[in-house]
């Protein structure tokens, strides 16, 4: 059965033949998946996510056979993208018949996650053409997501970043954390922990993931100040800053659980805990339904106000607070090449994306015009 989760992108990727020919299709998707059996568990979810669900809704759309996915032309890709944009639920009976327990296809997709689904699904076909059927010949003769593919690459390293909150809407999230009830002490760690999670994401744009293995011990003192290691996207060891504010949520959050206020080399505690026990971990999955319990409480608080924001944090999602901290740092005007080290982005292009300064002088010089 294929996973959910969130989607995140690989860089460099390599296909290590299963023993045998390739035969079916379910051949080469468990090839395929497990030449990524190196990466995190988060990438390995996602792509089998954008795969498997292709693959059903290819099965929607096509006589059932064992081998679709040598038949896939342009024009599938072209179908199959268009239905992201306005899905269509399946029924039970067609999903139970090919295993599956939940709708994979629910709401629209973001244009991000359209462009990370092509960058899967290009690999994976890219990947067909060097597997090899039982003649010998490659399991799909072309790769029919390459237009899509080089469309989307060559616009993704202009477009900005527009899955971030503004200042009004971290606000809001802020204030909504506030209010939260704290009338008993579960409602007080959770309050606590819910601060402490909204602040760890904004401030070292941690992806959920990598926040919910973090542990106490990776927070480290230097001469000039402390900082964050921590195994990030593929498992690459990375440094971070871990600035003061930071660090002054940190202490607050570990008081309220009666600890020292830093914590030491030997601390080997969760950096998030579970309301439920000071040495029990948090899981990704309760990250990601704690961020979307507060955007929607913010959305409550807000929608008065401004509908549209509202409606942006009601669709936001844990990723979003990545976004958001690397946005505010390059509008705030720190160096594009420090956001870059902390966001540990592998080229200063992607960290480009999130600067909207020209945007902006862009629309204050056309409103000076008009005024």
């Amino acid at each position: 059965m294929p996973l959910s989760s969130s989607p995140a992108l690989a860089e460099n990727h390599s296909v290590q033949l299963l023993p045998g020919d390739v035969i079916t299709d379910a051949d080469a998707l468990q090839s395929f998946i497990q030449s990524y059996s190196r990466r995190s568990v988060h990438t390995i979810r996602s792509y089998e996510k954008e795969c498997y669900r292709f693959l059903l809704w290819l099965k929607s759309n096509r006589s059932d056979s064992p081998a679709l996915l040598p038949l896939v032309s342009v024009q599938d890709i072209n179908s199959y993208i268009d239905f992201l944009t306005n899905p269509h639920a399946f029924t039970e009976s067609f999903l139970k018949m090919h295993g599956w327990d939940h709708q994979p296809f629910r709401t629209a997709l973001s244009s991000e996650s359209v462009k990370h689904c092509i960058v899967v699904l290009y690999r994976m076909f890219d990947a067909m053409r060097n597997l090899r059927s039982s003649n010998n010949a490659p399991y799909c003769l072309f790769n029919p997501v390459v237009l899509a593919h080089d469309g989307v690459i060559g616009q993704s390293a202009k477009d900005e970043v527009e899955e971030a909150l503004t200042l009004d809407e971290w606000q809001a999230v802020l204030d909504a954390i506030e209010n939260l009830p704290r009338s008993s002490a579960r409602d007080v760690k959770h309050y606590h922990r819910s601060r402490w999670i909204m602040q760890l994401l904004y401030r070292a744009y941690l992806r959920r993931d990598e926040a919910a293995q973090l542990k106490m011990c990776n927070f480290e003192p230097s001469s000039d100040g402390w900082n964050i290691r921590l195994l990030g996207k593929g498992n690459k060891p990375a440094k971070i800053i871990a600035t003061d504010k930071l660090m002054d949520e940190l202490r607050i959050y570990r008081e309220s659980f009666g600890f020292t206020a830093l914590p030491s080399p030997t601390d080997t505690r969760p950096a998030i805990m579970a309301v439920t026990g000071k040495d029990k971990s948090v899981t990704s999955q309760a990250i990601y339904l704690t961020v979307k319990v507060l955007f929607d409480l913010a959305a409550q608080g807000i929608e008065s106000k401004n509908a549209h924001s509202a409606s942006r944090l009601r669709q936001a999602t844990t990723h979003w607070m990545r976004h958001t901290g690397i946005t505010h740092a390059m509008e705030s005007g720190i160096n594009p090449r420090y956001v870059q080290a902390q966001a540990r982005h592998s080229s200063l292009n992607t960290t480009a994306r999130y600067d909207h300064q020209d945007r902006k002088a862009w629309r204050v010089a056309f409103e000076r015009v008009d005024s």
